[in-house]
């Protein structure tokens, strides 16, 4: 039986105790659990909790490691065009995650080729480690972010859930991807059994799972993560990501693997269009 709650008025908790108990419903207690229970049910279902209860947790160390990221970003870096942060640092608001992954948007490119950027990225991370901040940083410049972001479904992914702490970061309200670039991000996840570790084998499901998100027009990180959950348990999820996983463990998330990139593949050939448009909120 449902017990009294804050999210739940009484008669909604009469109704519902009524059809729990197989009590003979009303015609007016049907039209109240058609019209009114169940939609507020689906809603409250929705809803993650567990993410927001993180984002409205006051965290007093946020301020100090924001601060210190953007003194080091533009202490190493001219013509800052934006800093922001993403992934489960924003979503667990800094109360459990690995490392911190930064984007930096700069308005020009300060490299003439690709080593002296990374050289500059291999720096600032060094010197961010001096004061205990381990970064997964990725340097743009703008007109290659510009023209970069709409058709890269990773880099959509990865911005859903972030926070920029310096300046302005500006998107696109859809995105464009191309038909080509699903394929690739699905023959990626075609993976070398015996050296797979834990990890990666969870990302190459992470990646398939995505593209059929992406094929569906969606583009939403806690649904894509509560899919995984769901399909393969929260406990093995967990012993994968970790690489705490037994050999039964792996056993099963190949051939979980091998059957969502064959009808992912079969997704993917049977789409007509070259690129799909997906709305970017």
């Amino acid at each position: 039986m449902v017990q009294e709650s804050l999210l739940l008025t009484k008669r909604e908790t009469e109704v519902i105790n009524k059809k729990l108990s197989s009590a003979k419903l009303t015609q007016q207690d049907s039209n109240y659990l058609s019209r009114f229970v169940r939609p507020k049910l689906r809603e409250m279902n929705s809803i993650d909790s567990r993410g927001l209860l993180n984002k409205l947790d006051y965290n007093p160390k946020a301020k100090a490691i924001e601060k210190r990221l953007k003194q080091l970003v533009l202490k190493n870096l001219r013509n800052v065009s934006s800093i922001t942060i993403y992934g489960s640092v924003v979503y667990n608001n800094y109360h459990d995650y690995n490392d911190i992954d930064v984007l930096v948007i700069v308005k020009k490119k300060f490299w003439k080729k690709l080593a002296e950027k990374y050289q500059r990225i291999v720096q600032i991370k060094k010197e961010a480690k001096r004061h205990g901040l381990n970064l997964d940083l990725e340097v743009y410049d703008e007109k290659t972010f510009c023209n970069s972001y709409p058709i890269n479904i990773s880099l959509v992914y990865q911005l859903k859930n972030r926070k920029t702490i310096y300046g302005a970061l500006k998107l696109p309200s859809k995105v464009n991807i191309p038909r080509l670039e699903l394929r690739m991000k699905v023959d990626f996840s075609i993976v070398d059994e015996e050296d797979l570790s834990g990890l990666e084998l969870y990302r190459a499901i992470r990646n398939s799972w995505l593209v059929n998100l992406a094929l569906d027009g969606i583009i939403d990180n806690i649904k894509l993560n509560k899919i995984i959950e769901d399909e393969l348990g929260i406990n093995l999820v967990n012993r994968l990501r970790s690489n705490n996983y037994s050999r039964t463990d792996k056993k099963i998330g190949l051939l979980y693997l091998e059957q969502l990139l064959k009808d992912t593949l079969k997704r993917i050939k049977q789409a007509r269009w070259a690129k799909i448009s997906i709305s970017n909120p």
